[in-house]
Order: structure tokens, then sequence, then C-alpha cells
């Protein structure tokens, strides 16, 4: 066994463990702690014979594997007997494994049927760096474990990029061991200036250097990492002339393939490996062989927008910490080189860590372990660090939508959210799995639920989306998948069926899904059988999986506009955009099973690539705490009236509306209130009557001040209106009365006998007329009225107890004004005699005296001589 650079500091690693029981170990890549650390805490004797077994978390099951094996053939083990390895729906271990390689998943689920961890001695959550959901749940845990019950389980933290001190400080200040240098050096290269070309087209150039700068001699297998399987299958096709030529064996390295799919990339082969990966390789791998590193730079980061209740998958950059995690894959079994496809000024503007799985996830899973596990509320819980809260108050939203809480807030886990807890799945396909078992349509259901939670099976030429012309409109996308499941399998998942739009890969996985979760239904107690004839089981109805659809996915119900047949409203109010390859193009309601948010998007509406559609009456069966029935009254601005509608709801959708609904008096009074609210100022001035009170009134309150006027401003005829609107439920209905009516209740005992002595409506003038006065909100008062009716008047009438005289608009016959004054004893002395003058040769048989104010006023304006 080769020696590594943690090797001699396992003694000093197995002396504090038994001080501390806690430990935080930094190594950098290639330093060996995965595979060293745990065998040597086995032979430490660290472990009592009651709880003789440790475990080891890995975030990837092809590293859970690849480090059991590794493991096995360091120390001569057999894999499966001394250790072994637990992932989803995969495991190898026997009576004997005392070291248990698991993904974090499975310990959780673990924890939740035994607090005590019987039998476990030591748990090591190893690449800690990488911050996974299950990672954060399972340190708190097990921390828990520890300070209530077990004091004597240890637990070690290892990395080989991480920031120890906040873990040694939540692991109770333990001990921190850092491991210096890594097994062999890697040399690092940038690419002097970044490139617009496609991706494959810059790896392809990449591998070209790599191959040209080895001088003909055999530098050892490439590892390329890029963000996602379709740029490695566009990667591979473009390799495919230069693996040819140079007889190089390329090989994938993804999630999607199996584990003998994994295996061969992960081991030595007689041609030269050019091995296009993921990020499952980034850590916790010892690939034999890779000597060079090829680092795209970019990730596929998988994400969740709890307020609109969305996936994301964003491209992004990687951070400095997974950079230095990829470029120490060259450098584990001898000296290698990484050449990343970015610059040294791009290196320097990178985050120096990937943000944490629990800031950016769904959390309904975790949120129903915990409450499984004792805290009803998981704020209360004691998190390494926090999620944000708004995200906690989503999942319980959602998992009370399922039926698997009680309430939102403060409510306990149901039977039933029990039983979805006994599935390795999402609580949503685990409530489709058991749907589906008690409707007796298991496979069905296991099928539709490994279609949900595996790569799309569906394939396209880059560039293009999966065209659906040969489906034209159906009921849902995810039974389309179902049948090109079933036509991949019956083709054996040749290659040749991606000329029928199926990715073959994705297809075989999706059936190793199905295949392991029918076997886990088959178990529940719920699981019914269908009637069989002739030895074969009757097909499911197709009504029968659109509702199971719906059962999984309460919180994706959408209504299609009337406006745009292709957008819709989600519950929560989420826009959506219907992709052009959804076959789901009539039905009004439909569940959105793909919907993903892109901020790009100008409108910002999630386009959905796979919908399904429902029948709005599941709703109420289904779901009937989620369904109200609502009458409401509401404002109809043509009609200008308040209109009653009866509306059902689905939490805030909209199903059905009931238009010219009865109406409460009440309530069609507030309603019409509330919708002149924003314009009631202007809708008194719209009334003469009713702005000449408010001018008055306003005249008053400036010119006799000593006295308590209303002010009368917006806040005060918002009241005022508000009595207006009482019993009526219409515009016309208000206007029909005099506004006026409701101002002066607004004038109490004396105010209103002042209003009326100091601000008339009328004055009486020497002709005997009584002229209205005009009262305007910014002006003085106005009187128009006849020069002759005004004969002898010498001085210009005021109002508010003199203080303020009237304007004068002095009319000839014909009513139009010859001067404006508010001086008439002046007008009468000055500008009179000109006036006259004129007036008299346009109405010579009208009276105009040589003194004005001698001369007896005519009303008529007629001479009687």
């Amino acid at each position: 066994m080769d020696a590594l650079p943690i090797d001699p500091l396992l003694p000093g690693i197995v002396s504090r463990l038994r001080e501390s029981r806690s430990l935080v170990l930094v190594a950098p890549p290639g330093a060996g702690k995965t595979t060293r650390v745990p065998p040597a805490l086995l032979r430490g004797g660290l472990l009592s014979s009651k709880h003789p077994n440790l475990v080891m978390l890995q975030p990837r099951r092809v590293a859970a594997r690849a480090a059991a094996q590794r493991i096995a053939d360091e120390n001569g083990w057999e894999l499966g007997r001394e250790v072994g390895y637990h992932v989803r729906f995969d495991r190898k271990l026997g009576p004997q494994t005392r070291l248990r390689v698991l993904t974090e998943g499975i310990l959780s689920r673990q924890l939740l049927r035994d607090p005590f961890l019987d039998g476990v001695g030591a748990v090591l959550l190893d690449e800690f760096h990488e911050r996974s959901l299950h990672t954060d749940v399972a340190i708190a845990m097990l921390r828990e474990v520890q300070q209530a019950v077990r004091d004597d389980l240890i637990l070690v933290v290892m990395s080989a990029t991480l920031d120890a001190a906040p873990v040694a400080k939540f692991l109770g200040n333990c001990p921190i061991v850092q491991a210096e240098g890594r097994a062999y050096p890697v040399s690092i290269q940038h690419v002097a200036a970044s490139s617009q070309a496609p991706l494959p087209e810059r790896v392809m150039e990449a591998v070209e250097q790599v191959l040209t700068g080895s001088g003909g001699d055999e530098p050892g297998d490439v590892l390329v990492f890029l963000p996602g399987v379709e740029e490695i299958r566009r990667t591979l096709r473009r390799l495919e002339p230069l693996a040819s030529e140079r007889d190089l064996l390329l090989l994938p390295l993804h999630g999607s393939l199996s584990a003998e799919e994994q295996t061969r990339a992960l081991r030595p082969a007689k041609q030269r490996k050019v091995i296009l990966a993921t990020n499952i390789a980034e850590t916790s791998l010892t690939i034999d062989g890779v000597r060079t590193v090829i680092d795209s730079g970019l990730a596929r980061v998988a994400g969740y927008d709890p307020r609109r209740g969305m996936d994301r998958l964003e491209l992004k950059r990687i951070s400095k910490a997974s950079a230095t995690q990829r470029a120490g894959r060259a450098g584990r079994t001898a000296a290698g080189s990484c050449l990343r496809l970015w610059t040294a000024r791009e290196h320097a503007s990178l985050e120096d860590f990937e943000l944490p799985e629990i800031r950016r996830v769904d959390l309904a899973g975790t949120v129903l372990s915990l409450h499984a596990w004792g805290k009803p509320d998981p704020r209360a819980f004691g998190w390494f660090e926090p999620p944000p809260d708004h995200a906690l108050t989503a999942a319980e939203r959602f998992l009370t939508m399922l039926g698997a809480l009680t309430s939102e807030s403060g409510g306990g886990i149901t039977p039933l959210g029990r039983q979805l807890l006994t599935l390795p799945v999402h609580p949503r396909l685990a409530r489709l799995l058991l749907g589906a078992a008690e409707a007796g349509a298991a496979r069905e259901g296991a099928a539709l639920a490994a279609l949900l939670s595996e790569k799309d099976i569906t394939f396209a030429p880059p560039g293009e989306a999966f065209d659906p012309s040969r489906h034209l409109q159906g009921p849902s996308d995810l039974l389309i998948r179902m049948d090109l499941l079933a036509e991949a399998e019956r083709s054996r998942f040749a290659a040749s069926v991606r000329d029928r739009g199926i990715d073959p890969a994705a297809a075989r996985q999706a059936a190793r899904t199905r295949d392991e979760l029918l076997r886990l239904v088959r178990k529940l107690p719920a699981v019914r059988r269908r009637p069989a004839q002739d030895g074969a089981d009757l097909p499911v109805d197709e009504r029968t999986l659109l509702r199971l659809v719906l059962l999984a996915y309460p919180d994706r119900v959408a209504r299609r506009r009337a406006s745009d047949p292709l957008s819709a409203v989600m519950v929560g109010g989420a826009g959506l955009r219907i992709a052009r390859e959804s076959v789901v193009r009539q039905p009004e309601f439909f569940v959105a099973l793909d919907a993903r948010s892109d901020e790009r998007s100008s409108t910002r509406e999630a386009l959905v690539r796979i919908a399904s559609a429902m029948e709005v009456e599941w709703l109420p069966e289904l779901f009937p705490q989620s369904v109200r029935r609502e009458r409401m009254a509401v404002f109809d601005a043509q009609r200008e009236a308040v209109v009653g509608r009866g509306l059902t709801l689905y939490r805030d959708l909209v199903l059905r509306e009931d238009r010219d609904a009865p109406v409460d008096p009440l309530d069609a009074s507030r309603v019409l209130a509330e919708a002149l609210a924003p314009q009631a100022a202007e809708f008194f001035q719209s009334d003469p009557l009713a702005a000449a009170l408010l001018a008055r009134v306003n005249l008053l309150r400036q010119s006799m001040p000593e006295h308590p006027w209303p002010k009368l401003d917006e806040e005060e005829l918002l009241d005022v209106l508000k009595e207006a609107c009482r019993g009526r439920r219409s515009i016309h209905e208000i206007r029909g009365q005099p506004l006026v009516f409701a101002i002066q209740t607004r004038l109490p005992y004396p105010l209103d006998r002042l209003l009326e002595q100091h601000a008339p409506e009328t004055i009486t003038v020497p002709s005997g007329s009584r002229i209205r006065i005009a009262y305007e909100a910014n002006g003085p008062p106005i009187l128009a009225v006849r020069l002759q009716e005004l004969f002898g008047w010498t001085d210009t009438p005021r109002v508010a107890a003199g203080r303020v005289p009237v304007l004068l608009h002095l009319l000839a016959p014909n009513y139009r004004p010859v001067q404006i004054t508010n001086d008439l004893r002046s007008f009468w002395s000055t500008a009179y005699f000109q006036v006259r003058q004129d007036l008299r040769t346009r109405y010579p048989k009208h009276s105009w005296p040589q003194d004005p104010l001698s001369a007896k006023p005519q009303a008529k304006g007629r001479s009687t001589a």
C-alpha cells in the first residue's frame, strides 16, 4: 500500500478522538483522508463492542461506491464483507461489515428509524465543504444524538477546502487537524483570453493542446469537467473524430449512468481515456491514470424559488474551492496538470465557496423529516446554518397541502406524513406512489415517479427542442413519456430510438428507477392488485393516472388565461408560459410538472415543458381543505356599479366565477366607497352644488379662522363619501341625491347659520333681483350681473363679515362681460363713461344715464321713456 500524506497523522487523529470524541480534519485532495482515516479508526480500538461499526458519509453515489472499493483494495478486504456501501437502490453490505460507506440520505433515514444509532460507534462526514442539504441535516442530527443520548458517538468532519473553525465550534470546540501538501504536485494553467466559441469546440482545442504538449509520450488519462449531461453528449460527439485518429477511449461520467457504466470510467483501460464528467467526479474519487484535468469552470446548479414554488436550474461559474478540488484530481496517483478554460483574472473574481444547498433548494423533505424527528417547529432545530425562514414557510405550506402536516404553522405530522417517509423519494413522489398503491396502479405509479425524478427521456438534436408533432395534442406530456419509455424498452434501449425522440440512456435509467420503486411499493400495506384478465393486468384508466399526478403536485395547479392560450397563472400567482413542445394545448386547468423560472425572460413567466391536464372537480375531492367558496362584491367599472361575484377558489386560484350573484347591502356600500375613494375629491367637484358648497366653506375657513370650520380635505371627504354611499350600490344612485346634504352634515350649529350669513348663495342687487354668487375653490367669489341692475349701488358687495370683496362681472344686455372689477365706486367714476359710450351705440333703446349713482336700476334694462 503506497504511502500517503495523511499516514503520519493517523496516530494523532486516533489519540485526539480518544479525548474529545469529535474532530475536524482538513486535508488537500489526494492526501488520503477518505481511504486511510476510516480503517485507522477501526484499528485504533476507539469503538466499543456494543457499537462496533463505522459509517462514512459521501455526498454522491458514485463516490460512495468508489471509496468503498478503494478501501477494500488498499486493505486486501472483500467488498461486502469488511467494507461495503449503501446508496439509493444499491447496497453491498454483509453481517460482518463494520465499515459502511453511505450517502447522507441513507443515514438520515436510518436516524429516523433508530435515533440511538445502535451499533454505530463513529460517523465520518466526508467532503463536508460541499454542504449538501443532507450533510447539514445529518451533522445537526448527529450532534443532537451525541449530546442527548450517545456521548460515546465519535463524529469526524473531513474536507479538502473548508473553513474549519465554525464546524469545530459547532462540535463543541473540538480539535482541528490540518494535513499539509498533496500526494503529487499539479501545475495550473489558465487560458490567455476568454473565448466565445461553443463549449465543445473549446474542449476540443484543449484536448488537442494536451495531446500536442505530450510530444507523443503517454501522459496519462484526461478528465474533463463539464456542467451537465447535454454538454457531455455534445462534446463526446465533437471529440469522436479525434478519438478515432488518436485511438482514445471516450467515456462519460455522470449520475444518470448505471453503476457498471460509472465503474468503467473509473477503472484503468488499455486505451488512453478521455473522461467527460460532471462535478460528480469533483471529490472523493481517485480515477486511476488521470494526469490531466481540463476544467470548463461551469456547473449546473439546482435551486428552488420558494415564493413562486418553482425549480430553477442555473448554469453558473464554480467557486475557487471547487476549482481546487477539480484540479486535485490530476495529482492523485502522479504529478499532473490542470488546464482551466478561464483566465487568471476571471479566477480572481470567483466566489470562495459554493452557496450551501440549504440556502437554495426545496426543503419539503427535510421539514417532514424534522417533524418525524420530533421538531414540529424546524426553526427550533439545532442547525449548523439555519435555512431562510421563507423557505421553511414554503415547505410547511406545501406539506400541509399534501396532507403530511396538520397545519402550516405549528402543526404536527399526520399518519400520511409518516407513511411518506417510508419511501426514499421526495414527499410529492411518495404521495404519488402511495396513491398508486391504493388505486391498484403500482407499476404505473412507479413509472410516473421515475419519469418525474430522473432526467427527461426525450431527445432532440443540439439546439433544438423535443418535437411532439407526431403526438399532436394530448392530456399529458407525462403520459407521452410513459409511451416513449415503453417504446424504448421494446427496442431494448437501442441507439436507434434517438430517431424517435428518445434518449436511450435516460430511458434505461428511468426503467431501473421504476423497477426499484415498484419493488419498494409492493412492500407497502396499502398496495392493491388490479384484477387480471388472461393472466395480465388490466390497463389503468387514463383519468386515474392524471389524478395521481395531481395528488403529487397540488401546489402546481394552473389555469390557462383566456386572453392567451399559451399563458397561464399558477397557485400562488406565478405566471407561466407553455413551451411549444408541450401537447397540453386545450385544457383550461392543468398541472405544471416541469415549471422552471428564467430570470432572463422578459415576461418573468416560468416555462412549462411538461404539463398534465386535470379536471377541476378533482380538487374538492382530493384537497377539500384547500377549496373554499366566497361571495364577494366588486365594482364593475363599465357598469359603474357594485355587482356580486360568487367565487370558488383553490387556495388563491379562481376556479369558477358566478357573475351577478346577490350582494349584501352593507358590502355593496363599502365596495362602492372603496372604488370611489381614490377620486373622492374629484367626485364632489364634479357636482356643481357640492363644489360650490365646498368652496364657500373653504373661503370662510381661510377668512374667518376664529370659527371651527371643517377642513373637508381628501381624508374628510372620503368619510363624507362613505356616508353618501350608504344604502347605494351605483354611481348613478349617488348622483341621484344632492351631495350637498352629505357635506352639510359636517356643519353643525352655528356653522350652518354662519355659512348662510357670511357666504350666502345669492345677493339682492339694487334692481331687486337675487343673483347667485359663484364660489370657486381657488379664487374670489364672483357675481355676474347686468350693469343696469347696479345703478345707485356705490360700494362693492362683500362676504365673510366684510373681509372679502366680491369680484363683479358687469354684463352688457347680451349677458357678456364689459368690465370686471372689485372696486365698484372707482368703476362708476372712471371706466363707466367709456363703457356707457360703447353701450349706447350698440344698445340705443336701453337707458345709459349720465349719472348712474342717482339713476333708477332696471331689472330688464330697457328705457321707460
